[in-house]
This record gives C-alpha cells, sequence and structure tokens, in this order.
C-alpha cells in the first residue's frame, strides 16, 4: 500500500509543481527552491530555504531531507543538519538549511533543485532495562559486549592489574562512577 501524505502549499509555493521522484527508481522527491528571486550564497554561507509546501506525515512514518548526490559533489550545496527530521507532529511551512560548502559564490534561482525528501518507517519503542548487565568494549575491538555485572567486575581487576598500554584511558562505567560519588 502507498502510504497518502497531505500537502498544503505555502504563499512562496501556489504556483510551484509539487515534489516528483527523479525516476521509478528513485526514493528521494527533489525538493526545490521556492524562493521569489536569486539567491546568492557566498562560501560556507548558510541559508534557510523555502520548499513551497507543508506535509502532515502519518504516524509510523517519518520524513528525512537529505543533500541531493549530484548537486552536492557538482556544486557544493549540502543539507546541514542532515538528515533533517519531518515527525509526523510537524505541521509548518517546510525549510531546508543548505550550506555553500564551496570556496566559490552559488547563485539558487526559484525552482533549482536543492535537496531531496525521504519518507520512511519508523518504531516508537519501549525500553527493557537489563538490571545487572554491563557494557563494555573488549581490548580487541569496539564492539560493545554484555556481561553480567560480577563478570565484568572481574574483568575490571584484571585489567586494573595489567600494564596499561599508552595512549589508553580506562573509563569507568556510570553505576561505578556513581557508587564512588555517593561514597564521598
Amino acid at each position: 500500500m502507498i502510504p497518502k501524505i497531505h500537502i498544503i502549499r505555502t504563499s512562496d509555493g501556489v504556483d510551484f509543481p509539487l515534489p516528483t521522484y527523479a525516476s521509478k527508481h528513485h526514493v528521494g522527491l527533489v525538493l526545490r527552491a521556492a524562493i521569489p528571486s536569486v539567491l546568492k550564497l557566498d562560501a560556507h554561507e548558510r541559508a534557510l530555504v523555502p520548499i513551497g509546501f507543508g506535509i502532515g506525515i502519518p504516524d509510523g512514518l517519518c520524513g528525512q531531507i537529505v543533500s541531493l548526490p549530484d548537486v552536492a559533489k557538482e556544486s557544493g550545496l549540502i543539507v546541514l543538519d542532515g538528515p533533517q527530521i519531518v515527525n509526523p507532529a510537524d505541521r509548518d511551512a517546510l525549510f531546508v538549511l543548505l550550506q555553500n560548502s564551496s570556496r566559490r559564490q552559488l547563485i539558487l534561482r526559484r525552482g533549482d533543485p536543492i535537496a531531496q525528501l525521504l519518507v520512511l518507517p519508523v518504531y516508537q519503542i519501549c525500553w527493557d532495562e537489563m538490571l545487572g548487565k554491563t557494557l563494555r568494549a573488549p581490548k580487541t575491538d569496539l564492539k560493545y559486549m554484555l556481561y553480567d555485572d560480577k563478570d565484568h567486575e572481574s574483568a575490571e581487576a584484571e585489567q586494573n592489574t595489567a600494564p596499561k598500554e599508552a595512549g589508553k584511558r580506562v573509563v569507568k562505567s556510570v553505576r561505578e562512577r556513581t557508587k564512588a560519588a555517593d561514597n564521598v
């Protein structure tokens, strides 16, 4: 089933085309600058650019506004804080926070492609706290492992007696820091 998303044009986008997919093989809707006239962006300058509409995303979905790879590669125009998230509760006009990451001035005109909108399924979660368990990173790789607190204490005792490698520091777990602070 294809989700239907409510869209309302803003005053900037009354005569503006709605976002479309570049082809049936693209997953992002092309967003275009709904600016009244030319916008000049100096090197490394930022601008909040209107796209001519607001949307109502249903629960279970979210919008993500990201850079268009070809535009970013050719001109250096990127979406800041990307992906910009559009929540189901958001009902305001949409703007894209852009930055000219190039060393030269960029000129944007009305209707220029500036970003893309992805609509993705999302879940709201509930926490299942694992009491008596601790995460720690083994010495051999960067993946965190789940240990019983008893195993973690014996592993830390071994780690504290072993010579420390240069440039590495031992970070205590939040639980140990809290216990130490309570004892002071």
